[in-house]
């Protein structure tokens, strides 16, 4: 399971930060959170193999979280995608691209499914799949405006091969079995439960993300235990005035709901271009609140380990795709400055 950053700016791009969309990357899937203007290509330059995208999540109706949407489903067509696609978010999401249809001129002959998600307002369980669950909370921004935290299944218990050895099961079918939680016979008539081989279930990961809110509640149930928050942080700490009259959070606030949702770490994102030569006043005070906090980046790409551990945080650091390349190449290193601008 990991995540990247395709983009993290507030509001507009600027020349180190597109604006928002994340690319999570599940065992048989890979969703985006969001497909703000200019996502396909971010896409390319980060190496995400833009037709393996099986569902996208979109958050709210303000253009740096879709204005990229139907410049990728356009592309989807063009390259002649097969694969059903499924879109999730809040109304008007249909009428939307009904609209740019028409004007156009065009359709899309790949199986598309959008689903609009009114009137929720407590965690509600919208999608699930064999492999995971989307759950969405409403959150506290000028318009109707959707976090989601996504979960994969609880995953079997470790087999103890060694045990399985010395119990004299033998390789093959008869260990899937177990693994799956099965009860087998033995050879010499013996019945073997999966509970002396395998340990209990371990939980499924989880990443929340919420953008666009002000800090809310909300944001703090949804994210519970996750083992990574992404959530916006458009203004420093000491701006408290500009977060509350455009209903976003301050850095502090994102530490705070992180903290009070007891999550494992947190990544800040929706930079506002204020801070694009120096970012350094949105991590000011910050991990005093919440000292796992890290300030997200463009193609910042995030593995969460099967077991507990520390995460593994990287970047896409390989050349531009060549413009003929249908899957596209890898980010370029984004940067060596140690104050890390926007």
């Amino acid at each position: 399971m990991e995540l990247v950053f395709l983009g993290t700016s507030a509001a507009i791009p600027t020349v180190r930060r597109n604006v928002t969309s994340v690319y999570v990357q599940m065992t048989h899937e890979s969703l985006l959170v969001d497909a703000g203007e200019g996502t396909q290509m971010q896409i390319l330059r980060a190496g995400v193999r833009r037709g393996r995208i099986d569902r996208i999540l979109v958050t709210h109706l303000h253009g740096d979280h879709f204005f990229g949407l139907i410049g990728l489903l356009n592309s989807y067509q063009l390259g002649k995608r097969e694969e059903p696609l499924q879109i999730l978010g809040p109304p008007g999401l249909e009428s939307y691209v009904g609209f740019m249809k028409r004007l156009c001129q065009t359709e899309f002959t790949y199986p598309l499914t959008i689903t609009e998600l009114p009137g929720i307002s407590t965690p509600t369980t919208v999608l699930e799949t064999p492999d995971y669950t989307v759950t969405a909370a409403p959150l506290r921004h000028r318009l109707y405006t959707l976090g989601y935290r996504i979960r994969e299944r609880d995953r079997p218990g470790r087999f103890d091969a060694d045990k399985a050895d010395a119990l004299g099961v033998p390789f093959g079918p008869e260990r899937g079995a177990l693994t799956r939680g099965e009860s087998i016979t033995l050879a010499d008539g013996r019945l073997l439960e999966a509970a002396e081989v395998v340990g209990e279930s371990r939980p499924g990961r989880s990443i929340t993300v919420c953008t666009d809110t002000a800090r809310c509640e909300m944001s703090v149930e949804l994210a519970r235990g996750s083992e990574v928050l992404v959530h916006e942080a458009t203004f420093e700490q000491g701006d408290r005035v500009h977060a509350r009259r455009t209903q976003h959070s301050t850095s502090g606030d994102a530490a705070r709901v992180a903290r009070d949702a007891g999550v494992g770490h947190l990544f800040l994102t929706h930079i506002s271009s204020r801070y694009m030569a120096d970012t350094s006043p949105l991590m000011r005070g910050v991990k005093e609140i919440f000292a796992a906090s890290t300030l997200s980046r463009d193609f910042m790409r995030v593995e969460l380990p099967l077991d507990p551990g520390p995460l593994k945080i990287g970047d896409c650091r390989s050349n531009e795709a060549p413009a003929s390349s249908p899957v596209g190449g890898k980010a370029p290193q984004p940067g060596t400055e140690t104050s890390n601008p926007a």
